[in-house]
């Protein structure tokens, strides 16, 4: 198949599953939310774990290996997981990575990455992650932070064990972030890099704080990416297909007993790790595989039903936006709405926190009556 229409039917296959998704089965669940909020957060996570395993079926159908080596990601773990960002698109390849480190119960975590504001409006895959309760941050920390604390705190009322993935360097690794890294590094007498940024300490260090006061943190969880062959930049090199052959990930698991309490101590460990990651990853791009042996395969059969029913969905939803007026004016009716939550609110994720704590005060209210 020609490269540029490998990376083309890809993009589209994979798009199309996150327009289906969020038409068919997402926005029939938003009801939900007025009745029960703890009820509509546990079904938009199965969702959303479900349709994790169709990036990773397109990855095997299209010809893309994940790798994973090291520790094994604990699925009911309540976590943090930190990454390096190569690139823009390192987030579509750990959906593979997730899918071996939850066998074989397939749908068991709850993965949210913390990303930037802008994102949330993108069409599509903005609303649906806004509905799976995604952070979002502007670098502002005034607002960063209480948005954080807010979302902190919804999840440890839910007991919901969720796994938060974050960033540290803040961006992906081009000519122009390297540039302002190594100016940084300079200034404040640091190492300069070649495969990392240099991370930023002050959102990791207070989401591990929070999470420690509130005693619901179990662990910390190293990711290293990296591409041996072909290193996808933007979503438009995927689209044009330059797609990896190969996507390699290294984890280590840090247990809450092994993590600083203070401050100061967690932003020296999250440097120190990353000195450790950037002398890994120069390895990596001489031996073009990390040291530890991978772990083996998963199951096959739960991609195979996912690339059937996620495709034959996606299909549907194109046939029926050709044919029926209903189904066109339901899709107009919630992109509109979308674009409103996403023009003049700070967010769908927000606005379900917001109604949750007042279904809370109604039905505390109405059982002390009762």
């Amino acid at each position: 198949m020609d490269r540029r229409l490998r990376g083309m039917l890809y993009c589209a296959m994979w798009y199309g599953s996150i327009l289906s998704g969020f038409l068919f089965i997402a926005c029939p669940m938003l009801p939900l939310l007025l009745i029960s909020p703890p009820t509509f957060r546990k079904c938009g996570e199965l969702l959303f774990s479900c349709w994790e395993m169709y990036p990773t079926a397109l990855m095997e159908f299209f010809g893309m290996k994940v790798v994973v080596s090291g520790d094994h990601i604990l699925p009911n773990d309540s976590a943090i997981l930190v990454m390096n960002h190569r690139t823009r698109v390192d987030w579509n390849f750990l959906w593979g990575a997730m899918y071996q480190a939850c066998m074989p119960n397939i749908a068991a975590h709850k993965l949210k990455f913390i990303l930037k504001e802008p994102i949330r409006h993108i069409p599509g895959p903005g609303w649906i992650m806004q509905m799976n309760g995604f952070l979002y941050i502007t670098r502002r920390w005034e607002e960063d932070q209480g948005r954080l604390s807010r979302s902190l705190d919804y999840l440890v009322s839910l007991r919901r064990r969720s796994q938060l993935l974050i960033f540290p360097e803040g961006t992906d690794l081009t000519v122009s972030s390297k540039e302002r890294s190594d100016k940084y590094a300079m200034s404040h007498g640091l190492p300069v890099y070649t495969h990392t940024l240099h991370p930023k300490t002050t959102g990791f260090s207070y989401l591990v704080r929070h999470l420690q006061q509130a005693d619901y943190l179990d662990a910390l969880y190293d990711l290293s990416i990296g591409y041996p062959d072909l290193v996808p930049q933007s979503e438009l090199d995927l689209l044009n297909g330059k797609v990896p052959d190969e996507v390699h990930f290294h984890v280590r698991r840090i247990p809450q007993s092994e993590v600083p309490k203070d401050e100061a101590g967690l932003r020296n460990w999250l440097e120190e790790r990353w000195q450790q990651k950037e002398r890994a990853l120069e390895q990596f791009y001489v031996d073009k595989r990390f040291p530890s042996e991978p772990w083996p395969e998963s199951s096959r059969m739960p991609l195979r039903i996912a690339f059937v029913f996620w495709t034959l969905l996606s299909g549907t939803m194109l046939l029926m936006l050709v044919i029926s007026p209903i189904f066109q004016l339901w899709t107009l009716l919630h992109a509109l709405f979308f674009i409103g939550i996403s023009l003049f609110t700070t967010g769908f994720n927000q606005l379900e926190m917001g109604w949750y704590w007042k279904w809370r005060s109604f039905v505390c209210k109405d059982a002390k009556l009762g």
